[in-house]
């Protein structure tokens, strides 16, 4: 290439020109995309899903979760292998029996959370947009990505009431650290405060007995982590649910139970 050619010769040489407006849009647009991740996600909604929590019981919320897993079409339609699913398909999918599955479908349908659309003979559902929808990008603060391969792994783990129950605390942790918390968009680890058992039971209207077995049983299942010193920090799995590109680390976790709306008291799950 001539560097002394004018712009003129260079773009009729088929070159172009670039301003320095230009270049700085194509910097951030080659950024933004390389931020977005590459693994398949849904984009739930955590204002719909705290709605939920007042009309659903856990087995209803477990199978609205578990819905999710094939939530694979921009239209919100459940998918898998590129075919549109229906009561018979789901039912092994999820290994529940077709009658369990089509009652708790049907409320579901009837509450407004799950489309149903007859198409010949076949019945296909898709999810209601408002709750979530397929994932390319997500928005900041009230949504949360959820993982579609990872929540199929832990539909063959837990019971659905723990599926419904994992569904139902998805609001409740924090954007920026991963932590089951009374504020979770609050991103100054100084002033996150973290909920003891007694009053998360009572903020997603379970017994203290039901959320100390569910919370248990997560655990154990590995569907949360708990890190524990002077009382102890409930994590949800950033391999199910994230917002963010960053992990958060064990010091920034240990700074929050550590702060002063935390330290005051020693609490176990």
């Amino acid at each position: 290439m001539d560097l002394n050619m004018t712009v003129g010769q260079l773009i009729e040489a088929g070159g172009e020109v670039k301003s320095p407006q230009r270049v700085n849009s194509d910097k951030a647009y080659k950024k933004r995309m390389s931020q977005q991740d590459p693994r398949s996600f849904v984009q739930v909604n955590d204002r719909g899903v705290v709605h939920v929590k007042s009309t659903l019981n856990l087995t209803q919320a477990g199978t609205l979760f578990s819905l999710m897993a094939y939530l694979d079409d921009k239209d919100g339609n459940l998918v898998f292998r590129g075919e549109r699913l229906g009561t018979e398909q789901l039912s092994k999918l999820l290994s529940v029996s077709k009658t369990s599955l089509k009652r708790n479908i049907s409320e579901l349908v009837n509450l407004g959370y799950v489309i149903d659309e007859k198409v010949g003979r076949k019945v296909f559902y898709s999810v209601n947009p408002q709750i979530a929808k397929r994932g390319v990008r997500t928005e900041k603060d009230l949504f949360s990505k959820l993982y579609n391969v990872h929540l199929r792994e832990l539909i063959q783990k837990l019971t659905v009431q723990e599926l419904g129950f994992l569904f139902l605390m998805i609001p409740y942790f924090n954007t920026k650290y991963y932590t089951l918390c009374q504020n979770p968009y609050e991103l100054n680890s100084s002033k996150v405060e973290l909920f003891d058992r007694e009053r998360f039971a009572e903020e997603v209207g379970l017994s203290l007995v039901q959320v100390k077995r569910l919370i248990a049983n997560l655990l154990k299942k590995q569907a949360l982590i708990g890190l524990r010193t002077c009382r102890t920090a409930i994590i949800i799995s950033p391999k199910l649910v994230s917002r963010q590109q960053k992990f958060v680390s064990i010091e920034e976790v240990t700074d929050i139970i550590g702060n002063e709306l935390n330290v005051k008291e020693r609490m176990q799950w």
